[in-house]
């Protein structure tokens, strides 16, 4: 669907957050292998990744009502599991479908999750005693996965395309027969490698890490309550709004702890524009102004952030690198990020893992602009069009329930309308 944004943005923008669903769907696999009932307490409502974690996990045998989950062994489904565009989703229950002895388990997804690679963890799986093989060329989903324990040992993930391999593994390594030793090779996104050992942790089990090597021994989850935080990743396009409207903006319970990759490199970015922000019990605020100084960042280890901070670029340049990995997200995001901002008007030099922006001093107006069916798209535009009061078009509104399906809510609270037709 295409969408107009219309309005005037409020003198002070306050925001809520939907749930990280990275922080969620780790605790839910977590929950799922510990005895007992546990409880993943989540804001909602839920995006639609988690939506399809949870469902693929109650079709694997796990009880799950509400934030109650009851850990249990997993059982092959009856039907193929459709982890719709969850790239998180799939490799984690790929993984996860080892544990469900007795069968086979067979995982797929929509056209832009069928082009997402999945070869290395496959792979891992086989050195490890699992059995899994991608169905699609060059390593693609479908995957099919027999129920059949994994022996542990040691394997080597060769790979710059997603750390998502290694907390995938991570996961079922305590239930593997013997020690498992994870040697990462090309680290990327090490942030959500260390929230997976944080939920692990909090589940009971320890994870030893040894410079590029992580070390886990059998061992049982114990079932815990578990708070998921607010995701940091969706608060990101509300910073950039505030910063290109020059607002203060307050976030509700957005906090330094736990952990989240984004948050991390969202504050390097506020002190080195000298941007002001604060923490205290409600969550962050941002005191928002347009920035003076160029940014130049690497985001070899945040590369979401990649979409809401190359909008930056309409107002001071913007370098951006370290995200040759960002080729293999809901679309390749140096291609559709830089196709867009140069219908906006802006100079864009894109490489192999790096994209340059440049403001030409001014906007264009009444353009119709692509979402790419890519859910941080989609809000980077919308959030870059409404900070300059400028009416585009802009398709894929129903991207955005991927992650933060009351994005456009949040919208409409802080000042603008949002007209929805078809065309």
């Amino acid at each position: 669907m295409k969408f107009k944004l219309k309005g005037s943005i409020a003198e002070k923008l306050k925001v809520s957050l939907p749930p990280s669903k990275s922080y969620a769907q780790r605790a839910l696999i977590a929950a799922s292998l510990a005895e007992g009932e546990s409880r993943v307490v989540m804001n909602k409502p839920l995006p639609e990744d988690v939506v399809l974690m949870i469902r693929a996990l109650r079709k694997m045998g796990i009880k799950i009502r509400g934030d109650s989950v009851h850990g249990a062994r997993p059982k092959p489904p009856s039907n193929v599991l459709s982890m719709g565009a969850s790239g998180t989703g799939l490799r984690f229950m790929t993984a996860f479908s080892t544990l469900a002895e007795d069968g086979y388990t067979v995982l797929t997804g929509n056209t832009s999750l069928l082009k997402r690679p999945i070869g290395p963890l496959v792979e891992a799986i086989n050195l490890l005693g699992g059995y899994a093989i991608s169905a699609g060329e060059n390593g693609r989903p479908p995957v099919i996965v027999k129920g059949k324990r994994m022996k542990g040992g040691s394997t080597e993930v060769k790979s710059s395309e997603s750390s998502q391999y290694i907390s995938a593994l991570l996961l079922v390594s305590p239930k593997n027969e013997a020690e498992t030793r994870i040697y990462w090779k090309n680290k990327v996104s090490e942030y959500y490698v260390r929230m997976t050992e944080y939920v692990m942790n909090a589940f009971g089990v320890e994870v030893h890490e040894e410079e590029s090597s992580y070390f886990i021994s059998p061992s049982d989850y114990r079932s815990v309550s578990f708070k998921v935080p607010p995701d940091a990743s969706s608060a990101s396009f509300f910073i950039v709004l505030a910063m290109l409207a020059e607002r203060q903006i307050e976030i509700a319970e957005l906090k330094r702890e736990p952990i989240q990759a984004d948050l991390e490199e969202l504050v390097n970015v506020l002190e080195a524009m000298e941007i002001k922000y604060s923490f205290d019990g409600n969550g962050m605020r941002v005191y928002g102004n347009v920035p003076d100084k160029p940014l130049k960042i690497d985001l070899r280890n945040a590369p979401d952030l990649l979409p809401p901070l190359s909008v930056l670029g309409c107002r001071v340049p913007v370098e951006i690198y370290g995200i040759s990995h960002v080729k293999f997200k809901e679309s390749n995001r140096l291609l559709s990020m830089g196709s867009e901002l140069s219908k906006l008007g802006c100079k864009v030099d894109l490489g192999q893992d790096e994209i340059t922006i440049s403001p030409s001093g001014t906007v264009n107006k009444g353009v119709s602009l692509k979402g790419w069916k890519d859910h941080r798209v989609v809000m980077a535009l919308s959030v870059l069009c409404a900070a300059l009061g400028i009416s585009c078009t802009i398709d894929g509104y129903e991207t955005v329930k991927k992650s933060y399906p009351t994005f456009f809510e949040e919208m409409e609270k802080n000042g603008f309308e949002v007209k929805i037709f078809e065309r």
